[in-house]
């Protein structure tokens, strides 16, 4: 089925375009002064002595606070059931454990003064070893957290049948180790806060840059030990997320909150470019020892996997190989399986969800593997993968690692990008034969996601005075285009065009509950507790019109905005128009219902994605040339935004492939902090063509049948863009491969340079 499309543009783009948005750091006003933090120079290192004397004398400072000022008064960073809890404060006490990490925090009157009085606070640090690898933490030499008896922070597995039988029993087993290294979320924006304390109604008000307003309210709030209601979190614009704005407890929201309240200033902080890049929550940095087995027949038996994730010092949800473990199996029926994953401390920023969080690995794992596996086996890519798919006959499907698959047709994946996988072979073949500086290679790829994180979620629908629908939903958009696909949600039901509609988000006193935006949830779960709060509108719509004009709620429908009476007889149907949702609300008081929606399962969304490149043998240098992408997010409710979203993504996943790392060094010090020194793919980088195909399989868990887009075509790109590049590598005569991201040109000329050996 064809998407629907809509014949309206985005609702929130002209006001965005026409530079009238309203972010945090926009913010200024009467009584304001500004947060400052002083970090430490030192991966780990004891904190000695810390001297606020000499910022004192200087007429910008106004008050200061360590972390034993607080450390009666606050509770440690919140962190996520089944994780270790760290027990460590928003500003260190006794020891700092990575570089930029808080130590004291003050206010200084301007903006302008705070680097100043930064270098007049005086730390006197004690150095001590830090870890900086995965395997000097397995060794336990050096304990992140002394309480702790190793620097395990969080595990967890899944098994299925005899993974052991299945791969000593087989001829054919391929062993490989991938990783994707750290990287950033770097959205356009850095994070931001402006917090109040009302001591007269003892509230605190928090405007943010966030993804998820209740989740910063119940982070302040469990860290001040306060309720709840005391916190009055608002966000308005946000310039992009990526999952780092979304889980992460940072430091300014509460020590802000801390320092308004002691000093009576509304309080700002917003991070420099270089202190997001060296706190925000960074992503992947997970590893994985694979097994892969198959008989002579192309027929997946079985495969082991060990993963390692690197997730510093951690944080309030450094869990990501959660996800990892769950979609290892990705959309293959594979009956048996061992995965057993580790998260280790190092002396490192907090890991946290980027993008994917956890979903790109495990695609980048299992289809690099079998695209190794296939080429031992000589079986071409396409039918490979095909012997092994999970039929739409199936579904639902268990696939015995955490994830019960709602609906799907992956060979339907397959069969709409095979014509493209093999238009591009013919294009690689033409290339290598005809340009000798160049090699070019293609890849193939298919990837499944959970789509509904979190199940529940909230929404309000009213209609005003003016006849106006007002959308109240506990999604936040963060630049994908919520508000116009939430509005035609809304505007669909009730036979309404786009333009009378409002959306309105980001503000917990105007709705009780939310999760707020990430994990591509927004449609599914947030869209589906739009759709069931319509609906209720409607049937109070009709019950109160009926009882208004004296007849039976089943004879109203609504139909163009119309409240409608149908009248059948023997020879005739017929339909009276009797008001429109103005009078109604004029003669029957405001309308407004809520709901508290919850899924009964997850949605999975599912793609193929096929890559064309090329690799310049003396530079290295890869250039991708085209780029498709058959996406099923479940119904398409707004084409031109799933297809901005897929388009964003891929380019996303592409920056990690090629280009996007954070590099520490031996002693923690992190090289990568500002975009001279932290690579993102720029126009000249993007592919030259990429194609967008849809297949809509609905969800049946989603009030409205979609599921979900907004990760997918980063989670595919890895292992696509991967499976290009060493199928170039192949062609050109190298035996070794590159499975660990990002790979830079000097790892290609690398590879290119051990031909013959």
């Amino acid at each position: 089925m064809a998407p629907e499309e809509s014949s309206d543009k985005r609702v929130e783009d002209t006001r965005l375009l026409e530079g009238k948005g309203n972010f945090v750091d926009d913010l200024k006003l009467d009584n304001m002064a500004y947060l400052g933090l002083v970090r430490s120079p030192y991966a780990h290192a004891r904190i000695v002595r810390i001297d606020f004397s000499r910022a004192k004398e200087m007429p910008d400072f106004i008050d200061g606070i360590t972390g034993e000022d607080i450390k009666e008064t606050t509770a440690p960073i919140f962190v996520v059931p089944g994780a270790r809890e760290t027990k460590r404060r928003q500003l260190a006490i006794g020891k700092s454990r990575f570089v930029g990490e808080p130590v004291a925090a003050f206010l200084s009157r301007t903006k302008y003064t705070v680097e100043d009085i930064i270098e007049a606070i005086e730390v006197e640090y004690e150095e001590l070893a830090p870890i900086m690898s995965i395997e000097d933490s397995k060794k336990a030499d050096v304990k992140i957290y002394e309480e702790w008896p190793d620097n395990i922070s969080f595990q967890n597995g899944a098994k299925k049948g005899n993974a052991e039988g299945a791969i000593s029993s087989s001829k054919n087993v391929i062993k490989a180790r991938f990783g994707i290294k750290r990287q950033a979320g770097v959205p356009i924006e850095p994070r931001s806060y402006v917090a109040e304390y009302d001591k007269g109604e003892d509230l605190f008000t928090v405007e943010a840059t966030t993804q998820r307003p209740h989740g910063i309210q119940n982070f302040v709030a469990t860290e001040l030990r306060v309720p709840p209601k005391k916190i009055h979190v608002i966000v308005k614009d946000v310039g992009g997320g990526f999952g780092t704005k979304g889980a992460q407890s940072y430091p300014e929201p509460i020590l802000a909150c801390i320092l308004a309240k002691k000093t009576g200033y509304l309080v700002k902080a917003t991070s420099t470019r270089s202190e997001d890049l060296f706190e925000s929550a960074a992503g992947r940095d997970q590893f994985c020892e694979m097994e892969l087995a198959c008989d002579d027949g192309g027929k997946i038996t079985g495969f082991s996997a060990r993963l390692d994730a690197n997730v510093g010092v951690s944080g309030s949800l450094s869990t990501s190989t959660r996800n990892s473990v769950q979609l290892l199996p990705e959309v293959y029926k594979i009956p048996n399986f061992d995965i057993q994953a580790s998260c280790y401390l190092t002396n490192e920023a907090p890991l946290g969800p980027v993008r994917g969080a956890g979903r790109p690995e495990a695609a980048f794992f299992m289809e690099r593997a079998l695209d190794i596996m296939a080429r031992q086996l000589s079986i071409d890519p396409i039918e490979f993968r095909r012997r092994n798919l999970i039929q739409p006959s199936e579904m639902p499907f268990d696939n015995g690692a955490g994830a019960v698959y709602d609906s799907g047709n992956f060979p339907l994946l397959l069969d709409k990008i095979a014509p493209s996988y093999i238009e591009l072979c013919k294009w690689r073949d033409y290339e290598n034969a005809s340009k000798s500086h160049l090699v070019a290679g293609v890849g193939l790829c298919m990837e499944v996601e959970d789509t509904g994180a979190g199940l529940r979620e909230s929404a309000k629908v009213s209609i005003d005075i003016d006849g106006k629908v007002n959308v109240v939903t506990g999604s936040s958009p963060h630049g994908q285009g919520l508000e116009t696909s939430l509005a035609e949600l809304c505007a669909r039901e009730l036979g309404v065009s786009l333009k009378e509609v409002i959306v309105r988000y980001g503000d917990t006193d105007l709705i009780p509950f939310s999760v707020g935006t990430f994990g591509s949830r927004s449609m599914s779960t947030g869209g589906s507790a739009v759709v069931d709060a319509t609906r209720k509108l409607k049937e109070e719509i009709a019950k109160r019109a009926a009882a208004f004009m004296g007849v039976k709620p089943e004879d109203i429908s609504i139909e163009n905005g119309q409240i409608v009476k149908s009248q059948e007889s023997r020879s005739q149907s017929a339909k009276t128009v009797l008001m429109d949702f103005k009078a109604l609300v004029g003669r029957t008081g405001t309308l407004e219902v809520y709901s508290d929606y919850t899924l009964k399962g997850l949605p999975f969304a599912s793609g193929a994605h096929a890559c064309a490149l090329t690799i310049d043998r003396e530079s290295g240098k890869v250039r991708i040339h085209r780029y498709v992408v058959v996406d099923d997010c479940g119904r398409v409710v707004n084409s031109m935004i799933v297809d901005g979203q897929l388009h964003g993504g891929v380019i996303h996943g592409i920056g990690g492939s090629l280009f996007e790392e954070m590099v520490y060094t031996d002693q923690g010090q992190l090289l990568t902090t500002n975009f001279l020194d932290y690579t993102m793919p720029s126009a000249i980088e993007i592919p030259d063509q990429m194609d967008l195909i849809h297949v809509e399989t609905p969800s049946p868990i989603t009030l409205n049948g979609a599921k979900g887009v907004g990760e997918s075509g980063t989670i595919a790109a890895y292992p696509c863009v991967f499976n290009a590049l060493n199928d170039a590598l192949c062609r050109a005569g190298v035996k070794t491969q590159l499975n660990l991201a990002p790979a830079f040109p000097e790892d290609v000329v690398r590879a290119l340079s051990a031909i013959g050996r």
